[in-house]
């Protein structure tokens, strides 16, 4: 499906298959799943989107698609139909997202490496001059 031009930057589309996975994972317990009804909102305050984007409907998003719901949500089971193409997801019928093996072993390589990632940026040696003089450093 066509995104529309003025809604291209609305949704951070290439990255939410691999926070569904991390979600799943963590919040998903021992069997790694979900009900896909509780995850549209999290993933939404995850990305900190605005009650307009959340409210868009598919027929405002994209360019030729004129049904009934909303664009996030759309977006969302997008990423999860690719997840189940790939092998990293099952679907049962709409009540059910469950994480298969592969799935579980790539979401613990992203909750692995984003970790790792964070440790590391926050333990480099900067340049003092990377942060403006009229800003506060923030610690955390």
């Amino acid at each position: 499906m066509a995104i529309r031009r003025e809604h291209r930057e609305t949704f951070p589309s290439s990255r939410i298959p691999e926070t569904l996975l991390m979600f799943i994972r963590v919040r998903g317990g021992p069997g790694a799943e979900v009900d896909p009804a509780f995850v549209y909102t999290p993933l939404a305050d995850f990305y900190e989107l605005s009650e307009d984007a959340r409210r868009l409907s598919p027929s405002e998003y994209y360019t030729d698609e004129s049904g009934p719901g909303i664009a996030w949500n759309s977006e969302v089971n997008s990423a999860a139909k690719g997840l189940k193409k790939e092998g990293y997801l099952t679907v049962a019928g709409k009540s059910s997202w469950r994480l298969t093996p592969n799935g579980v072993e790539r979401a613990d390589f992203w909750l692995k490496r984003m970790i790792d990632k964070s440790a590391a940026l926050k333990a480099l040696d900067v340049d003092p001059r990377l942060t403006p003089a009229d800003r506060e450093t923030v610690h955390s």
